[in-house]
């Protein structure tokens, strides 16, 4: 290929590549400034300054070798071949690429509408100036290549004064911005760059400033809440070092026998990754979930090829478990994967390719190696319960008695069920309160064996003498006492019903065809798959009061018809004073079923208003409309932007509902809410051969006599 003499660089542009590959590959700006930032750290840059300021643009300079005019054009210009790598300068081991397929240049158009570049390779050098359009680089007139004129100049304008020292390098200005950088922008784009690459600082030479704040490469915001880690290829000295580097955390190692896999075939997986591949990795616990998902969610395992994530979520194609999902966090080094011809990554950059077998075999290894952890987690968060248990348990006198004259079986009970009930205040799901009650009731279904006991023991009482009977009087007491504290509340068959409704609300929610009245009529039967505490009876008619109703005509407007509002249940309970709206969608996000925050709220609205008028609650004290509570339930496909979902509300929409006594519940949550209501005391009756129980909440007075009785 000739240079041209006058300067141009000639971009080639093949099926509009910097729409598919720049503008539509990345979302979010952290992975687009990552691909930049990659650029640099290939390029022996020892320091990359990125320029997040909150009314842009950004900016992203770095002190590498610079690219000069026949660079540009056969490299630099050229997207999508394989990346050559640059002979390592004086002072610098050399660094394997990063990038594989000269694509993150164009990651600047999925920032902004347009960058401009300048750049030199030595102190004697002229730096070269030219900027790139996103509109010109995709104008359909430019069948083969886009030409930009480049030009020499003296110095970096005055705007860059900060780099004017730089003897070589490359600056980037992106302009235009397509997203609005605000605090908390910034914020999470600080940790997630620190979690993108896995670069130690003291080996490398590389220093990465966001905003004139080092980010470091070298640690990850969760390491400090770590407990448990099982780690993989590395020697007990080596995972010290990358995750306790301070010497001071409290985390329990254990190195990954890999060697006790189930297969013989999963053996070899693990002792080809350790021995000939060279992959290290660990995986490791954390005490809430809060303390990974913060300002980015960390809560997954990542797998970094040559120092740069190559997978956010490798496992997020495997069958998941709600502890996964929010206490285990890993990582993974497969350089190995980065090295023969093939690109282990997918075209559209989200991951690694689950079709190529090295792939494979290295994600089924993780999975396996993941299961230990989560039965680790198990075994140490029932031994350590009552550790994990608010202070109110732990330091009551009488719960310690009571706790250490249990015999081994009913301490195993105790420490499973007290475990699902840490986990749900880790959550933040239940109250203090609440979360007392269901103590009490763990009390009851512990000491409930105690009740067979003493009843057998009456029966075999004989005799008419004083200490018999004294004893057999006794014994009836204690018998008694056992029961009132249980409360009697162990119905197995309610559980099990209610474990086969909610199998049957996921069944509705696999079928891709499931009208909305099914899911209707499905959770008319099961209100409590809403809401698990809506077994409470209604103030009139002495049960729950929900109907499928639709009200004709239920309110006029003046001079105008009436109009016809469907409700898809219309609920009473006795805890509320006023009626409760559930709106169902369909469990997709397409057509009528994608919802957005505007068509909520006028939809609630609409229904409201239909209530208060046509039933005349403002006779019952009504202050105003919002008291009415409202449920809208819709597709699983729903979430937080940025994270892929088809439907995304913002936390100001999430407030904003709040505020409004809007509850937003897709039914993927529906589900969750419901197996962990009642999963866990399934398992109970299977292990202890006992009826479950089962208890309501009761209120405040009735908590502190129940914790009190067993003084």
């Amino acid at each position: 290929m000739t240079v041209n003499e006058e300067g141009t660089i000639s971009f080639h542009v093949a099926n509009k590549a910097a729409m598919h590959l720049g503008r539509k590959l990345y979302s979010t700006t952290p992975p687009a400034l990552a691909e930049l930032i990659a650029n640099s750290y290939d390029a022996y840059a020892s320091k990359v300054y990125v320029e997040l300021p909150e009314g842009g643009p950004i900016v992203v300079a770095d002190n590498g070798i610079g690219m000069d005019i026949e660079g540009l054009n056969k490299r630099y210009a050229i997207v999508g071949s394989t990346k050559v790598p640059d002979q390592a300068p004086e002072g610098f081991e050399p660094r394997k690429p990063m990038g594989k397929k000269g694509i993150g240049k164009l990651a600047s158009f999925s920032l902004g509408d347009e960058y401009e570049v300048f750049t030199r390779t030595s102190p004697d050098a002229p730096w070269r100036n030219f900027t790139v359009s996103y509109r010109e680089y995709i104008n359909e007139e430019n069948q083969a290549t886009y030409d930009v004129a480049s030009k020499l100049v003296d110095a970096l304008p005055e705007r860059f004064a900060d780099y004017a020292e730089f003897d070589h390098g490359f600056i980037v200005e992106i302009r235009g911005l397509r997203r609005s950088v605000t605090p908390q922008t910034i914020k999470a784009t600080k940790n997630q760059l620190s979690r993108r690459f896995y670069i130690r600082s003291n080996v490398d030479g590389f220093e990465l400033y966001l905003n004139g704040e080092t980010v470091d490469l070298s640690r990850n915001v969760y390491y400090g809440s770590l407990e448990y880690v099982s780690y993989f290829g590395f020697d007990e000295q080596g995972i010290r070092g990358l995750l306790d580097q301070d010497g001071d955390a409290d985390i329990d190692f254990e190195a990954y026998a890999w060697d006790k896999a189930q297969t013989t075939e999963m053996r070899s997986t693990f002792e080809t990754l350790a021995n000939e591949l060279g992959v290290t990795g660990w995986i490791g616990t954390v005490a809430q979930p809060k303390q990974l998902k913060g300002d980015a969610n960390n809560s997954n395992i990542v797998v970094y090829i040559n120092r740069k994530i190559a997978d956010e979520d490798v496992l997020k194609g495997e069958p998941n478990s709600m502890m996964a999902s929010e206490y285990v966090v890993g990582e993974f080094f497969a350089d190995y994967l980065g090295e023969g011809e093939e690109d282990p990554i997918t075209s559209s950059r989200q991951g690694l390719d689950y079709d190529d077998e090295n792939v494979k075999k290295l994600v089924s290894a993780i999975s396996r190696m993941r299961s230990h952890v989560l039965e680790e987690w198990g075994k140490r968060r029932e031994r350590d319960a009552v550790k994990k248990m608010p202070e109110w348990l732990q330091a009551s006198a009488p719960y310690r008695r009571w706790e250490s004259a249990l015999s081994p079986s009913q301490r195993a009970l105790n420490s499973q069920l007290l475990k699902a009930v840490s986990v749900q205040l880790d959550r933040d799901e239940i109250e203090q309160e609440r979360a007392c009650a269901m103590v009490n009731g763990i009390i009851g279904v512990v000491t409930n064996a105690d009740v067979y006991r003493l009843a057998d023991e009456i029966a075999d009482i004989e005799g008419e003498d004083l200490e018999q009977q004294e004893r057999y009087l006794a014994t009836i007491a204690e018998l008694l006492t056992r029961i009132a504290s249980s409360e009697q509340l162990k119905q197995a068959e309610i559980v099990s019903e209610r474990l086969a409704a909610i199998d049957k609300l996921e069944q509705l929610m696999r079928a891709p065809k499931t009208l909305e009245k099914a899911f209707e009529e499905h959770l008319f039967d099961n209100p409590w798959l809403i809401s698990p505490y809506w077994n409470q009876s209604n103030k009139s008619s002495g049960e729950l009061k929900a109907v499928r109703q639709m009200f004709h005509k239920l309110y006029e407007d003046s001079g105008e018809e009436y109009t016809r509002t469907f409700i898809d249940i219309y609920i009473e309970v006795a805890e509320e004073p006023f009626p409760i709206i559930v709106e169902l969608k369909r469990n997709e996000a397409t057509g009528y079923a994608k919802s957005t925050p505007i068509t909520i709220q006028e939809q609630i609205k609409k229904y409201r208003k239909a209530i208060v008028q046509h039933l005349g609650l403002k006779a019952r004290g009504m202050q105003r409309d919002s008291q009415i509570k409202a449920y809208f339930i819709l597709s699983e496909d729903t979430g937080l932007p940025g994270q892929g979902h088809a439907i995304t509300f913002d936390e100001d929409d999430m407030r904003t509902f709040e505020t409004l006594n809007i509850e937003i519940l897709p039914y993927n949550e529906l589900v969750d809410r419901a197996k962990r209501a009642y999963r866990d005391h399934l398992r109970v009756l299977d292990e202890a051969e006992q009826v479950p129980f089962l208890r309501v909440e009761p209120t405040e007075n009735q908590d502190e006599a129940a914790i009190n009785e067993h003084e």
